[in-house]
This record gives C-alpha cells, structure tokens and sequence, in this order.
C-alpha cells in the first residue's frame, strides 16, 4: 500500500490532476494471497507426503548415510589439484542437483532484476542527454501569434543578450503516405540549423535539401514509408494546399514525431511569401533576464519556451518514477538473493548438521566445515551470475522496447556499471546471509548432533 501511494502520487504530479486517491484493490489482494498459499503450499506438498508415507518404524530409525560416489571432479582426474574441502562442496552439489538448479535460478533472477532498472535510468538519461544536448542547442524559442514577414528576424537579432538567432516556420498538415497518415506540425527551417538540429542515427547532421521532406524514424516506420517515397502533404491551415513532396531522409529523434523541410521550400509550398512563425536564440546568461523583460514588449510574442526549465520539468516527472521503480527492484531484488542464498544454505546446514558435525569431531577445524558451506555458495553464486546477466540484458531490451511509443523512445542502454551494480548487490546480500548461516554453524552442538534418535 506504501508502494501504492508513493505511485499515485507521482502520476499526480505528472499529469497534474486535480485529486487522485489510491485504493487497494481487494481482488488483486485475494489473487496475491492465493498465488502465495498456492506457492507455499506446492513447496512443502512432496515433503509432507514422503514423510507420512514413510511406516513408523522406518521414520524413527537414524538417516543412513549419504552415498557419496566420486564427483565430476573426480573422476576426470583433475581433483588433486583442489582443495578436500572444495571436493566435498563439489560432491554435495552433484549429490542434490535440483537444490542447485533452483538455487541458481532465484540468484539468476534476483541478479537480472536489478539490471532492469538501471538500465532504464540510464535510457533515460540518454533520452535527455540526446534531446536537449544534441538535437536542441538553443537555450530559449519564441513563437509568435501568427506568421510575419522574416524581416521580423531582424527585431530579434537587436535584443538585449542574443548571441545568435535562427528563424523557423510551422505548419499543420497532414502526412499520407497509402491509407496511412499522421497528423503533426511541419517545421520549416534553416538548411544549415545549428539550434534545433535534424540529426541521423550515427549523430550526423542531416542538410535540409531544396526539396524534399526528413521524417523521424518512428514517423516513417508508422507510415511505412522508405527514402524515395512520395508523401502527400495536407496543409491543415491558410489555403489547405495538398501537395506530393519525396522523403529525402530519415532523423534521429526520441521524443515524439517530426517532419522537417527547407524554411524557403515550405513557405514556396504555402504560397503566402517569405514568412516565419518564430525563432530560437542562444543567449549571454549575463543578459537573460533582459532578454526576458525586452520580450514582454513585443506583442506578437504568443509563447515561450526554455529549454533548461522543459529539462528540469522532465527531471522531476518521468525521472523521478524511474528512481522509484529503481528502488523497489533493487529493494525486491536484495530480498530475493538474501532469501534464495540464507534458504539454501539454512537447508544444506539441517540436513547435514551430523555430516559437519561429525567433521568437526574428526579433527576438521570450524574454518575448514565453514569453508564447505561457502564453497558451494561461491560455486552457485558464479553459475547464477552470468546467467543472471543475460536474464536482465534479455528483460531490459524487451520491456524498454515494449514500452516506447510514438511520444517517447527510450534506447536500450547498457553499461558496465550496471552490470557492475547488480553483481556488487547480490554479492553484499549473498555474503550477509552466509554471514548469518555461519554464525549458526559456530553454535553447533557437537554432541547434541551426533546423537542418534532413540
């Protein structure tokens, strides 16, 4: 219900609704409750019934040995150059192979979940490091109430603390490329735009041709539409003009969908002259908040955008479920390989307490018994790890590719320190829990334990 909260609070601030209350949702408490009794109740069922099967007589009679044939190890002749306690470790896990198998498959899991978030953090900042750093240099845009003449660019350029300016033009069409169509706002710039840059997939600017129409990526995937495609073009506004315009090449583009044209080739297209609706500037902090009160006085001023306030206001949205989530996988993931790792070794500790009890009297050291318990920890951790890698690389890429859309595309991003993260945690919550098993293999009583039942 924390979690719940925390959630609801967050899509709040989003998408600034006015009241949004959590409610817990009784069915989905219910299913919880019965996949959880159902879980628990299939782990113990094949225990249970091996016990009451077993007659009275044969259940009250010491446990026979284990029979501990030669491990792999072993019988490949490689064994002399491991240690006795490492043999032993090695004949336990051959001994109980789906203990193994299931071990593995929690620590898998549990390393792969931490992968996840991480990896959509750092998709994240890709998303602001490419929108806002490579694509969009400028620092503010104007746009204005209504198209006017590009003498208009003029007037910018005299504003207090502009050290550059570009002009642009948008215009509302509708883009058909066969049956299929999207409806956007073409924007008609500089050819050699160096503030709202069209970039390619290899970070390459793309020159706006004469003639011709760029489309993002995402764009002419929902159109279907390839280089060298005719594209219809409606214009949505002013002489509602159809005309048929070449897709020319394809922008790189993460937030949203975009068309661009050459700002003379789209106002010749309009047929209304030499015209701009608004520009972009970069500016000499020194004299922004001139800047700022000089663009009070222009009237045809319709809005303003700042390009470091729209990255802040993205920081404090979708960057801050992504922490969240972030914490609650890690949070889940931490319990689950503290879990997986204390139950295994909780286990092999009760079912074995005579075999490492009798070791201890034997002349082995509490060093060497602990060692065994370790051992076959550290053999399960280094399996589990790597699989567990190739599980999150496989759950980040699909669910960050399953959540994109036409608003936003995240990449898959994948580090070294990501991965690095989710070793480092699992290994702190692995080492906890042998930690504590251990200190329960110290307190072993040695008599009590090798005492048969009577």
């Amino acid at each position: 219900m924390v979690l719940g909260h925390r959630i609801v609070r967050l899509y709040t601030v989003f998408f600034r609704f006015p009241s949004l209350e959590f409610r817990l949702d009784q069915s989905a408490v219910g299913l919880a409750l019965v996949i959880s009794t159902g879980a628990a109740a299939l782990g113990v069922f094949s225990a249970v019934r091996r016990a009451a099967r077993l007659p009275p007589a044969e259940a009250m009679r010491p446990e026979p040995p284990a029979n501990y044939r030669p491990a792999f190890v072993e019988r490949t002749g490689i064994s002399r150059w491991f240690s006795h306690t490492f043999r032993i470790a090695i004949r336990n896990l051959e001994r109980k192979p789906w203990q193994a198998v299931f071990t593995v498959a929690g620590l898998a899991l549990a390393t792969g979940i931490l992968v996840v978030p991480n990896a959509f953090r750092d998709s994240v900042s890709q998303v602001l490091d490419f929108q806002w750093d490579v694509v969009q240099r400028q620092d503010m845009s104007v746009g204005l109430v209504e198209p006017a003449h590009e003498s208009v660019g003029h007037l910018f350029e005299r504003l207090p603390g502009v050290v550059a300016v570009e002009p642009f033009r948008t215009a509302f069409a509708r883009i058909r490329h066969g049956h299929r169509s999207r409806q956007l706002a073409l924007q008609g710039q500089v050819p050699d735009a160096r503030h709202n840059r069209v970039i390619d997939a290899r970070y390459r600017r793309i020159p706006l041709p004469a003639d011709g129409l760029v489309l993002s990526a995402k764009l002419a995937e929902v159109l279907q539409a390839r280089v060298g495609d005719p594209l219809v073009v409606e214009v949505l506004e002013g002489r509602r003009m159809t005309r048929v315009v070449p897709l020319v090449g394809l922008a790189e583009d993460l937030a949203g969908v975009a068309a661009y044209m050459d700002l003379r080739a789209l106002n010749r297209m309009l047929g209304e002259g030499d015209m701009l609706t608004g520009a972009s500037f970069r500016l000499d902090r020194r004299h922004r908040a001139d800047f700022l009160r000089a663009l009070k006085d222009l009237p045809r001023v319709s809005w303003v955008a700042v390009k470091a306030t729209l990255r802040d206001n993205f920081r404090r949205t979708t960057a801050a479920s992504i922490n969240l989530f972030q914490k609650i996988y890690m949070a889940f993931a931490m319990i689950v390989a503290f879990g997986v790792v204390y139950n295994n070794a909780r286990i092999s500790l009760a079912e074995r307490a005579r075999e490492l009890a009798t070791l201890r009297v034997i002349g082995f050291s509490r060093h060497e018994v602990g060692t065994v318990l370790i051992t076959e920890l550290v053999i399960l951790a280094l399996i589990s790890v790597p699989v567990g890698l190739l599980l999150g690389t496989g759950f980040a890429t699909a669910i960050v590719n399953a959540v994109n859309t036409e608003t936003v595309r995240l990449p898959v991003i994948l580090t070294s320190s990501n991965y690095a993260f989710a070793v480092a945690t699992v290994a702190v919550a692995s080492t906890g829990s042998a930690l504590v098993v251990l200190r329960r293999l110290n307190r072993l009583n040695l008599v009590g334990v090798l005492k048969a039942p009577e």
